[in-house]
């Protein structure tokens, strides 16, 4: 009996949309496998019309097409299936790779990495930090859903609508925190200190993060300067807090990036030239060449109308800081511009490109690390303090780091400034 002329048709796109994972796999490999452009092309040809590297791939689909008990029968269903399938192989083929950065991320994850950069987005108000798989809240957004339940900094989110949070994946819990508005989630906070478990039932909301904020510390005459990611509207609002800074007569900074996961490199390289002259030396290298040589030097981006502000400085650092966070911090550590305090940086030095697809999925490939100036290695390694503070991971309104660093810079600011020098080369 002939397949009726829809489902002939069906069959076709589905064997249509097979086709095009199995060539987006192929120039996955490809392309990590280091070919220069015109091979690829040639190579992709060549193996798509023998179908030898995907017999297998081929022989796995026919016979879940073909004897499958739980195929689904309608066609949202099929094509729900297959596109869980496509997701499947494309991840599975990233995942031999062994580099957890170099991933493909579908629409909605696409969308949270997204918004994330945007600074606003669907979910309670928290920053979460990783220790292990134990996910700690590292901020609370004021006026947040989670602020108004009383989630409190140091709580441990146990449990998120009933099931036990076992990742290491930060983007995974975060994901799980974000939702449209209006959608709820059920959050099982642990408070450490006292031991208290309280089960929270929240209502998602509009949370809009600026990337930056600037507090002047009571009693004091220090700025304290928060930068929460490198997005496209950090550096206009680096400039205007600067400009606050000058006109409040600050005698020391305190630059805040804890729990920073980074950003764009560029605004890490132009808020580096708000502290640093251009002329001292590189913002950090990108090596895009594995073994000896290949270290390009990229600029520090200033201002031509503004000199960078000279204010004795300290930067607060921990385990999220990671990323282009990173590359700011150890270029001020390199040229002795400020002491970095708290705890050893995360060790994201590697750097991805992203490739957008029609349907909003993207695919992230690391092509570079990066260096700071004194060529000192960040994947892995991350940057380390010069003054090591444990961040306090019990729900409490004392920050120790942050006190740390104010009875530095009371140090700092009672003794003749230091010039900057330049990084020594390794």
């Amino acid at each position: 009996m002939k397949p009726a002329s829809g489902e002939l048709k069906h069959s076709r796109q589905r064997q249509h949309q097979w086709y095009v994972v199995r060539s987006l796999i192929l120039c996955v490999v490809l392309l990590i496998g280091g070919f220069a452009a015109d091979i690829a092309t040639q190579r992709l040809r060549e193996l798509s019309s023998s179908d030898a590297v995907f017999a297998d791939l081929d022989a796995v689909y026919g016979v879940i097409e073909d004897n499958y008990y739980y195929l689904p029968t309608d066609e949202s269903g099929r094509a729900e299936m297959d596109a869980e399938m496509e997701s499947g192989a494309i991840s599975g083929a990233l995942s031999t790779l062994d580099d957890e950065y170099t991933r493909y991320l579908d629409v909605d994850e696409s969308k949270t990495a997204t918004e994330g950069l945007e600074g606003k987005y669907g979910g309670i108000g928290v920053d979460i930090f990783l220790d292990g798989d134990v996910a700690f809240v590292s901020a609370v957004v004021p006026e947040s859903p989670a602020d108004r339940a009383g989630v409190l900094r140091g709580d441990v989110i146990e449990q998120i609508n009933g099931a036990r949070v076992q990742t290491s994946d930060t983007n995974d819990v975060v994901r799980q925190l974000r939702g449209e508005v209006g959608e709820s989630v059920s959050v099982t906070i642990v408070r450490p200190l006292t031991g208290e478990v309280e089960t929270l039932e929240l209502t998602f909301e509009e949370i809009v993060v600026p990337p930056v904020t600037l507090t002047f510390i009571e009693g004091t005459s220090y700025a304290w300067l928060r930068i929460t990611l490198f997005g496209d509207a950090t550096v206009p609002n680096l400039d205007d807090a600067i400009a606050e800074i000058r006109a409040q007569g600050a005698t020391g900074i305190i630059l805040d990036l804890r729990g920073n996961g980074g950003g764009w490199v560029e605004a890490a390289r132009q808020t580096l030239g708000r502290f640093l002259d251009p002329s001292l030396g590189p913002a950090m290298y990108e090596d895009t060449t594995p073994g000896e040589g290949g270290l390009i030097d990229l600029p520090i981006l200033g201002p031509t109308d503004v000199a960078p502000i000279d204010l004795p400085m300290v930067v607060l650092i921990d385990g999220g800081t990671a990323s282009a966070a990173e590359i700011v911090a150890g270029a001020l550590k390199d040229y002795g511009r400020a002491t970095l305090i708290g705890e050893n940086t995360y060790g994201k030095g590697s750097v991805q490109r992203i490739f957008e697809f029609s349907d909003g999925s993207t695919m992230r490939v690391t092509v570079a690390e990066w260096f700071t100036p004194s060529r000192a290695r960040i994947q892995s390694e991350g940057v380390r303090p010069d003054v090591e503070v444990a961040t306090a991971t019990e729900a409490s309104s004392s920050d120790p780091v942050l006190d740390t660093a104010i009875l530095l810079l009371d140090r700092m600011t009672a003794e003749t400034a230091t010039p900057v020098a330049s990084p020594a080369s390794a």
